[in-house]
């Protein structure tokens, strides 16, 4: 216990790291967690990639798609699959944020030269395992790419996360992820948003779910709440809110089925950016969730 404690603790005293980049990085996974204003370190979830390793949960194989639609024309897909045996889940994932159609310019014109895209991508392997009933370890190895106009660069991160069992209702959850380096994109590499994250789970309240995350990222500490209600028999309503830069209310819905589950997520955006839309759609055996 005293080592999950010390990791709470560095999760809210980290250093502070240079302004980074592949900011998808740093994004949910699926839009369960979007929808919740990206408060799910502490929760077990098929789409815990992106948030804790140590979170992934399936009882059999799960196959996880998922689009989004961020400012800019930046497009974010996911693809994931699961195979859990026992206490153990290994997880195979591929995600890609790319935008095209960006005007070639060497100097001041007034007709473009060209134009180019940006592709970013990330193959991870992850591994979860229950080491007892109330502690469960994980662990996250992520392949990195980008690549800009005619330059690429290629990288690797490693993720870290534990989930514990405080009390019946009540869940832990620490993460640090993006522990790694990018090689040079021509000239400069680019840093990795290092993150540590912290934060609880709450069950106790019927058909209600809540959470929480202090996360610490680029040398500034976010806040993150978010809520689930099961609305009605399968179907979930959710909502948060985030004081991370750009971003604050979430909101979202999921429909659970025996064999899939079907969740949306809606991140209005400040600056007159737009909106951001997240759609995923998890097929699984039965009993899999």
């Amino acid at each position: 216990m005293r080592s999950l404690l010390l990791l709470l603790g560095l999760c809210l005293a980290q250093p502070v790291w240079a302004r980074s980049g592949m900011s998808f990085l740093q994004l949910p996974s699926g839009a369960r967690g979007a929808a919740l204003a990206e408060a799910g370190v502490a929760l077990p979830d098929a789409d815990a990639l992106s948030a804790n390793p140590a979170a992934l949960q399936s009882a059999s194989r799960t196959l996880g798609l998922t689009h989004g639609e961020w400012v800019q024309g930046i497009r974010h897909e996911y693809l994931s699959l699961l195979w859990g045996h026992g206490p153990r889940v290994l997880g195979l994932a591929f995600q890609l944020s790319h935008t095209g159609q960006l005007e070639q310019r060497t100097g001041p014109s007034t007709e473009p030269l060209g134009e180019f895209g940006v592709y970013e991508g990330a193959l991870s392997l992850a591994w979860a395992r229950s080491w007892s009933p109330r502690l469960r370890l994980g662990l996250n190895l992520k392949l990195l790419r980008q690549s800009v106009y005619t330059a690429t660069a290629t990288g690797a991160a490693l993720d870290l996360g534990f989930l514990f069992q405080l009390h019946p209702d009540f869940r832990l959850g620490a993460a640090l992820r993006q522990l790694g380096r990018m090689d040079e994109l021509d000239q400069v590499s680019t840093p990795l948003p290092r993150t540590l994250a912290a934060g609880l789970a709450y069950t106790g309240l019927p058909r209600l779910l809540l959470s929480g995350e202090v996360r610490r990222v680029d040398g500034s500490t976010t806040l993150h709440l978010g809520g689930e209600w099961e609305a009605a028999s399968q179907f979930l309503l959710r909502g948060g809110y985030q004081s991370a830069e750009g971003r604050g209310l979430a909101l979202g819905l999921g429909l659970r089925r025996e064999a899939w589950a079907l969740d949306y997520a809606f991140v209005p955006l400040a600056a007159d950016l737009g909106n951001a839309h997240r759609l995923s759609l998890h097929l699984h055996r039965e009993g899999a969730r």
